[in-house]
Formats: C-alpha cells, sequence, structure tokens
C-alpha cells in the first residue's frame, strides 16, 4: 500500500516540477589516492539531505579491506535540523586486514533521506557503490590480534579534518534514552539483546499498557469450567501470551519498515465497539445467561486440523486482538527497536528484539493465568461467585475501553451503573430478616451499600457533566469556584492536530522552551499521565518554565502520520522538548510513562 502511494506521489507530484529521486540524489565513489575513497553525493537545485539519516558503511565485511575512519564536512543549520545542501564530501580510509595483491572491488553502503525545500520529503534510500583499487597500495592493519569493529558515521558525528579513528568520531551529544536502546540491538550479541529486552518487557509488565490484560487472561481461563487444572492452565496462558507476542512482533516490524502504526489502527471507533461487545457477550456467559460455545460442526473441524482441545484458537485469537486493542501504548524499548528496524532496515533482528520484549511482558500474565487453574474452586457456590467476579471484571474492561471514544462524563456514568449493578447482586437492597450483626450476609451488605452510594454519585455527577471520578459531586458544591481563586495559576496544554500548528507555534515563541506532549484517547499510559503525572502540583510548578503543546493522534489521520514521521514516533506517550531556538533536543526526549518524580528529575536534567 505504501509502495502504491508512493507511485501516485510519483506520478501526480514529480510532474509538477519535483526531481525524479534519482535526479535529486546522485551518489557516486571512486578513489582519491592509493587508501582513500571519496564519496560523493551530488543534489539537485533546492535539495537537502538529513545528517543523521546519512550513513557511510562497508557493504562487504569479508573482503579484506577495513574501513578505518570515515569523516564528511560538517553540516548546516536549517530550520532547526542539520542538513546538508551539498555534497558532504565523505573520504574512507582504508587498509588490509589480510595479504591481498591486485586488483579487489570494494563494495560501499550509502543511505540517506532528503527532501525538497519546495515541501516534498523523498523515502530514505540505500545504494551500493562499487570502488576499484589497487590492494597493493592499501596499508596493512597495524595490529591484526586486535580487532577493530567496523565503521559507520551518522549525522554531524565527522569534523573538517584528516581522517580519525571511528572510535574518536563520536557525537559528544547525548544520546536520547530510545537511542542507546537501540544501540543494544546494534552492538549486542543476540543473546545479550535476547536477555536485554526480555528484562525491558518484565518491566513494562507493571506499567497501565500492561494491567488490562489481567482481567482478560483471569476471565478466560476461568471461563474453560470446572476440572480445568494447573497444568492446563498453563499451557492456555502459554497459548495467550505467545499469540500476543506474535502480534505485537508483526506490528512492530511493519511500524519500523512502513511506518504504519498497526495498534493505532485498530482505534478506530468501530473495532472500539466491537471488542466492547465481545467483552460484554463474555461477561454475560459468565452471568450463566447462556453458554458461549463454538458451534459443535466448527469445533470438531478445529480439532481435526490443529490437534488441539476446544478453547485453544479462541484463546489464541483473544490474545493476538488483545495486544493490538487493549494495549497500543509504546515505551522507550519498543520505540528503540522500532528505530533500529526504521534505520536499518534489518526486520529479523528487530522482531527478535520485540518478541523477547513481549515474552518478558507476558511473564507475569502466564504466572496469573496458570493461578487461576491452580486456585480454580470445586463446582458450587464458590465457583458461581468467582465466576460472577470475572463477569464484572470483563464488563469494566468494556466500560474501559468504550470511554476512549466517549465523552468523559458518559464514562463515568457508565462505572455508576456497574457500580450500582454490583451493589444490588450484594443485597445492599435487601431486608436483613433476623439479628445479624456479626455474620456474612451483614458484611456483605455494608460494603454493597457502600459501592450503591458510590455508584449512585458517579451516575448523578456524571449526569451533571462531572469528569473526576474522586470528586464526583463537584458540580453541586457552590463554592468550588471560590475555592479554586487562592490556588496558584499555571500553564495549560495548547492542543493541536497537526505539524503546521506546531511550526506556527514554535515560531511564535523564539526564545521560550517548549514541551510538546503527544497524546490519543486510546492510549492508557497518557491517560495515567493526565490524571497522576500531570495533574501533581509539583510537575505543574516544573512545566510552568515551558510553552506547553500537546499533539492528539486520537484520529491517526494524515496529519497524525505526518507530524509522528516528522520526529519519528511511532506511537503515544511521547514527550518532546525544544529550546529557545526551536531546536528539537532530541536527547530530552521522553517515551513511555514516568511518575511526577521521574517526570520531575527528567525535567531538572
Amino acid at each position: 500500500m505504501r509502495w502504491l502511494l508512493f507511485l501516485l506521489i510519483s506520478f501526480n507530484v514529480f510532474g509538477v516540477g519535483f526531481l525524479q529521486p534519482d535526479e535529486a540524489f546522485k551518489p557516486s565513489a571512486k578513489m582519491v589516492d592509493g587508501k582513500t575513497i571519496g564519496v560523493e553525493l551530488i543534489m539537485g537545485d533546492q535539495i537537502h539531505i538529513y545528517s543523521d539519516k546519512l550513513k557511510v558503511e562497508d557493504a562487504d565485511k569479508n573482503d579484506g579491506i577495513d574501513f578505518k575512519a570515515i569523516t564528511m564536512a560538517k553540516p548546516i543549520q536549517l530550520d532547526g535540523e542539520s542538513v546538508y545542501e551539498s555534497s558532504p564530501a565523505i573520504r574512507i580510509a582504508l587498509e588490509k586486514t589480510k595479504e591481498l595483491s591486485g586488483e579487489k572491488k570494494v563494495k560501499v553502503k550509502i543511505s540517506y533521506q532528503g527532501c525538497s525545500s519546495a515541501g516534498l520529503c523523498y523515502e530514505p534510500i540505500e545504494k551500493t557503490l562499487d570502488v576499484t583499487l589497487n590492494a597493493d597500495t592499501v596499508p596493512m592493519k597495524e595490529s591484526l590480534a586486535a580487532p577493530v569493529k567496523k565503521a559507520s558515521v551518522t549525522e554531524a558525528k565527522a569534523v573538517e579534518a584528516a581522517p580519525i579513528p571511528q572510535a574518536q568520531a563520536k557525537s559528544v551529544a547525548k544520546e536520547s534514552e530510545t537511542d542507546q536502546i537501540a544501540g543494544v540491538i546494534k552492538g549486542g550479541s543476540l543473546w545479550f539483546i535476547i536477555l536485554s529486552f526480555f528484562g525491558f518487557g518484565l518491566l513494562l509488565a507493571l506499567t497501565p499498557c500492561v494491567f488490562p490484560m489481567i482481567p482478560i487472561i483471569s476471565s478466560v481461563i476461568m471461563a474453560q469450567g470446572a476440572g480445568l487444572g494447573t497444568k492446563r492452565a498453563f499451557w492456555l496462558s502459554v497459548v495467550y501470551v505467545l499469540s500476543m507476542a506474535v502480534a505485537y512482533t508483526i506490528a512492530g516490524i511493519l511500524a519500523g519498515l512502513f511506518g504504519a502504526n498497526l495498534q493505532a489502527a485498530f482505534q478506530t471507533p468501530w473495532i472500539i465497539t466491537l471488542f466492547s461487545l465481545i467483552f460484554v457477550v463474555l461477561a454475560m456467559s459468565m452471568f450463566d445467561l447462556f453458554e458461549l460455545q463454538i458451534p459443535n460442526v466448527i469445533q470438531s473441524k478445529i480439532t481435526k486440523i490443529s490437534g488441539s482441545q476446544s478453547g485453544v484458537v479462541g484463546i489464541a485469537i483473544m490474545g493476538f486482538l488483545s495486544a493490538l486493542i487493549v494495549g497500543p501504548c509504546v515505551a522507550a524499548p519498543l520505540a528503540g527497536a522500532l528505530i533500529y528496524i526504521g534505520q536499518t532496515g534489518d526486520a529479523l533482528l528487530g522482531g527478535i528484539a520485540l518478541f523477547s520484549l513481549s515474552i518478558g511482558m507476558g511473564v507475569p500474565l502466564i504466572a496469573i493465568g496458570t493461578s487461576a487453574g491452580k486456585f480454580m474452586p470445586k463446582p458450587g457456590v464458590w465457583m458461581d461467585n468467582i465466576k460472577s467476579i470475572f463477569g464484572v471484571m470483563l464488563i469494566g474492561i468494556s466500560i474501559w475501553m468504550i470511554s476512549r471514544i466517549l465523552d468523559e462524563n458518559i464514562s463515568m456514568m457508565l462505572w455508576g451503573a456497574l457500580a450500582v449493578f454490583v451493589a444490588v447482586n450484594m443485597g445492599a437492597l435487601e431486608q436483613i430478616r433476623g439479628r445479624c450483626i456479626r455474620c456474612q450476609r451483614a458484611n456483605k451488605k455494608a460494603l454493597g451499600i457502600i459501592i450503591f452510594l458510590y455508584g449512585m454519585s458517579l451516575l448523578l455527577g456524571g449526569m451533571a457533566g462531572a469528569t473526576n471520578p474522586l470528586h464526583p459531586l463537584n458540580p453541586f458544591l457552590p463554592n468550588q469556584v471560590s475555592a479554586s481563586v487562592n490556588q496558584p495559576q499555571h500553564k495549560s496544554f495548547e492542543k493541536i492536530t497537526s505539524l503546521q500548528e506546531l511550526d506556527a507555534i514554535l515560531a511564535q515563541n523564539k526564545g521560550k522552551k517548549v514541551m510538546v506532549d503527544f497524546y490519543a484517547d486510546w492510549c492508557t499510559a497518557c491517560k495515567e499521565y493526565e490524571s497522576k503525572t500531570f495533574s501533581d502540583e509539583s510537575v505543574k510548578t516544573a512545566m510552568d518554565q515551558y510553552v506547553l503543546v500537546q499533539v492528539n493522534l486520537t484520529a491517526n489521520d494524515d496529519k497524525a502520520k505526518e507530524i509522528s514521521s516528522k520526529f519519528g514516533i511511532f506511537g503515544p506517550p511521547a514527550i518532546l522538548f525544544f529550546d529557545e531556538n526551536g531546536v528539537h533536543q532530541k536527547d530530552a526526549d521522553i517515551v513511555g510513562f514516568k511518575e511526577p518524580q521521574e517526570f520531575i528529575k527528567h525535567l531538572g536534567q
């Protein structure tokens, strides 16, 4: 689909004055002396390339010729970006790693991405250039005992000088957290990558993005009925997590290669509504209103094809969809893997990292699912009570999901209705006959009354327009306005949806620092930021030093994709910082959720 779009752009845009990619960028390479390759990248009129997208590498690492050092001219600043508007005059110093003589072909891989000043940006391009040299004139490596890492250069990491060792050509600027994690994949061994990202996944299992999956896996395991057993519960949990991991991996590879956020595509209102209804149906089956079961004809065919018992296919589907619909949040490790895939095109290694990350996230879910089988009660009243509890949890997940596309006060009314439903079923409105002070029924009724009162306050508050479930009766309190007069006034976010709006804000606020929050209604961690971090008084005070901007990516439309692509954002939550000159401070970026104290500490870095 992306290539089709590119072809359409080629026919409709290039035909009216824009250069074709091969005309806009003309790379070439030749020997400038017996031991140095010169690489040129001639650009057309009004064309520039981004320094951080320009990379030169040895395409054949086993040819006996090593790239000792790579240098190029310093880039210039254009609209806050480091760019080259003319060939950066790249020089590659060579050395032999084994005895060679006579003519030898060396392959130079160059990758770059640029734009026309008239407003068109080209797809990333990668070329391999062949250079013929005389191996007799290339010096032998001084110490063959100490292996030297192949060299590559990105952005403004080289200077106008004689060739210097690649180790000394690294940028002194700090890398962002996501770039550091991407570097783990670039520089680590396979097992180190697997273990590192597995560890990242374990940490992500403690974030809001994974929490909603806990009642889902518990419920689908419990739905298997009596006599499930620990062993089968374990394998069903593994199926759920593996399906989830496959979904994350596929979505991540697509996002890295094509910039298409598959998870964001699943946040359209009709998909969210459909999935919410599925959870309601599952909840109704928990309440024994009907028995949810695949028809026997289909079930027998599935069993013949897969050799599996009933329930496995449904749990696999639930795990796959849960990853795409329930938890579409981006964190630093996930973004780091996507950056690596996007920059190198190495979907295999990036996919392995993503899969390891997903398995790490799923380990606690396996433990929870297995526990559901281990502590499965014997058939009877206890079984009915526990099934009802999970039914309520599934309705809660349904409300949580549908809240992404509803007004906050309507969502609060739904939560209130659920609370009243629970309270009535706990006997809050029933009369207890006879003396019963310490009996279980009295305790249950007392708890039910509390839940009933809170549910009614949510219903009434939602009807009056309240949006805060912790203060549902605020609309009925006349002194709220006067009480807030003495509160310190803090800056609020200016909400935008497009790159043009952001450019205008940056231009209007020269001399001021700007903080840009990328948000979406369907992002769980974004809601955590709103309710926990951004609402903290200390965080508000710390943010007053910035002009605050919030980019709403909820629609996932062309405008959202354009601004996300501009800054390499694979999905929310992400927070970017710009200095007084409007220059993006990439090393200060935040990807994923941070607690208030972590956030304040980051602002003070």
